[in-house]
């Protein structure tokens, strides 16, 4: 069962779904903006209460079939007659006040990816490991109020049970000799 922790900022014990923060994509809609993200199944409880908290950034609720469609895997809580996805995001860059031009953030806002080393330290995987669909953590959330309500920006993942990723197709280099 997963958990919605609102002083801590954590949604604990999720399934994380198309992880990008590797290579953050483009917003929707826009040819220059790019964005970080992440897709986190939680229990209907834990929607439940998110979309209490943040009205505005609710919990996508789909079919169990649909799901199967969606994500190509089995439903993640099976007893459940639907999944409950919520998607968190933070912007990949930001704009400028006294030139107006988009600006990458620092390095140091970006988020990050950690999983637990031999020692049980946290390791920074964020730019060497692809997050598989399924794989298992914490989602760490910075929560920003304004005038159009509440919502929630993605900070970081803790993987504690990753999928690891299948590369299919691409170039085989093996015939021009040991890689």
């Amino acid at each position: 069962m997963s958990k919605l922790n609102l002083e801590s900022g954590l949604l604990e014990d999720v399934a994380l779904f198309y992880t990008k923060l590797k290579n953050p994509p483009l917003k929707y809609g826009s040819q220059t903006e790019r964005e970080y993200t992440v897709d986190v199944v939680v229990d209907k409880s834990t929607a439940k209460l998110w979309n209490k908290t943040f009205g505005k950034q609710r919990a996508k609720e789909i079919d169990n079939a649909d799901f199967t469609e969606q994500f190509k895997t089995d439903p993640v809580f099976a007893d459940q007659d639907e999944q409950y996805v919520i998607k968190l995001k933070k912007p990949a860059q930001y704009t400028d006040k006294t030139t107006g031009e988009l600006v990458p953030l620092n390095e140091k806002y970006i988020p990050r990816v950690f999983i637990k080393n031999d020692e049980g330290t946290l390791e920074d995987i964020t730019f060497t490991t692809n997050i598989g669909n399924g794989s298992v953590g914490v989602v760490q959330f910075d929560v920003n109020e304004n005038s159009f309500g509440t919502f929630a920006k993605l900070g970081a993942i803790r993987v504690d049970s990753l999928v690891a990723v299948e590369h299919k197709g691409g170039t085989n280099y093996d015939v021009l000799g040991t890689v």
